[in-house]
């Protein structure tokens, strides 16, 4: 898939998440309107749409996601086969984005040159999991240490 489309639908996938994050506040909204009136047969106030839903920050929050979305599909769009799979891109982008920073070739890449000799190695976790010691995969037809 060409990079741009898959942006574009990365936003997508963004804003999609946003607008069912809204639907969810707007429901709260309105339940709670249901339970004051079903409380107070009386007119009292209501709750407003203010109480459920902050503008300024639910649309950065939105523009945000779209931004993320868009640059996750762009990252991703040779990997993407089908407009489906670039939205469900842009969907998890932060979640996508978090993983990728976290990987220790982009660290290594992100600092300073030679800090990456002087900090100190931590024993990683291999991806097998079971029987391994401080992190160290087995040889190759070695039995794992117990």
């Amino acid at each position: 898939m060409d990079w741009p489309t898959a942006m574009v639908c990365g936003a997508i996938g963004g804003c999609l998440i946003e607008a069912i994050v809204f639907y969810g506040r707007v429901s709260e909204w309105r339940t709670a309107r249901h339970e004051a009136r079903a409380r107070a047969r009386r007119r009292k106030r209501l709750p407003s749409l203010r109480e459920h839903v902050d503008l300024p920050a639910d649309s950065l929050v939105a523009l945000t996601r779209l931004a993320l979305g868009g640059i996750a599909g762009g990252l991703f769009h040779s990997q993407v086969i089908g407009m489906m799979a670039a939205v469900a891109v842009g969907a998890s982008a932060p979640a996508l984005l978090q993983q990728l920073g976290a990987t220790r070739q982009v660290q290594e890449a992100l600092q300073e040159p030679g800090a990456a000799e002087s900090a100190p190695q931590r024993p990683q976790p291999h991806p097998i999991g079971d029987g391994l010691v401080l992190g160290v995969a087995p040889a190759p037809g070695e039995v794992p240490a117990e």
